[in-house]
């Protein structure tokens, strides 16, 4: 009895550990990316706004090329909506839905990750004579999710990276407009 007694105890001592030390990681995920494109923002800004375009340049259509897509409420701007399905681990399913559209400035976007939680992208353009910088954002807060609060120590550096590989594409397929 005394062993399953420590037993017990010690179990919890753990939990109380994975808690506090869980709570102490940070609560929010943000990830930003900027690239310089040669091209006046209107000749970027549809393949931001419109996901049928945007699967042209997206890092995660190239991982699975045999992503399921649907869509939904207008081609472009407000109300936009795009679902994906794929079985690679990578991109799995969720969907995007433009919340914001301003032309050519500025489009905000909600994430659902299949399970999840919900997530912000943002994409800003900022133009000048000559060219538009882009900057690609991810925000997603994590609460009291714990689990969610040990992934987004990982995750960080990865979809940096990814919107780093985007924005390259994104820079390429529009210069060669």
């Amino acid at each position: 009895m005394k062993i399953l007694f420590k037993l017990l105890m010690g179990l919890a001592v753990l939990l109380v550990v994975f808690l506090i030390v869980g709570m102490m990681l940070p609560e929010r995920l943000q990830v930003e990316r900027s690239i310089v494109i040669r091209a006046d923002a209107s000749k970027v800004y549809p393949y931001i706004s419109n996901f049928r375009l945007f699967n042209q340049w997206s890092p995660w259509a190239k991982i699975d090329p045999d992503v399921k897509h649907t869509y939904e409420g207008p081609e472009q701007g407000q109300g936009a909506i795009m679902h994906w399905r794929s079985e690679h681990t990578e991109v799995g399913k969720g969907s995007q839905k433009i919340v914001e559209a301003e032309p050519n400035r500025h489009i905000k976007i909600v994430l659902a990750f299949g399970g999840m939680g919900k997530a912000y992208a943002n994409y800003n353009l900022q133009a000048d004579q000559e060219s538009t910088t882009v900057t690609w954002a991810f925000d997603m807060r994590f609460g009291y999710n714990i689990p969610g609060r040990i992934m987004g120590l990982f995750i960080g550096d990865q979809i940096g990276a990814s919107y780093d590989k985007g924005l390259v594409d994104l820079k390429r397929l529009v210069e060669q407009q």
